[in-house]
């Protein structure tokens, strides 16, 4: 999980967000069933956001992006 975070965190300072794929998602949240409240918990930890998408195939993708990028114009 620790490698995970290092990788998304470097792609977020090079990219602005970071899309991690099922067979990442799967070594590391094996358990479907939690798997997506578990990603959102993992995200909020690090202050990231993530949108965790769904194909018709069955593929979990998971588009994580620094919290404040949400943040609208005050």
């Amino acid at each position: 999980m620790d490698e995970l975070a290092k990788y998304i965190e470097r792609s977020l300072k090079e990219r602005g967000l970071c899309v991690v794929l099922e067979d990442e998602l799967e070594r590391c949240w094996p358990n479907e069933t939690d798997r997506e409240k578990d990603i959102q918990s993992f995200a909020e930890s690090r202050g990231w956001i993530v949108s965790i998408l769904n194909s018709d195939s069955g593929a979990t993708r998971a588009i994580f992006e620094p919290h404040s990028r949400t943040a609208g114009p005050h």
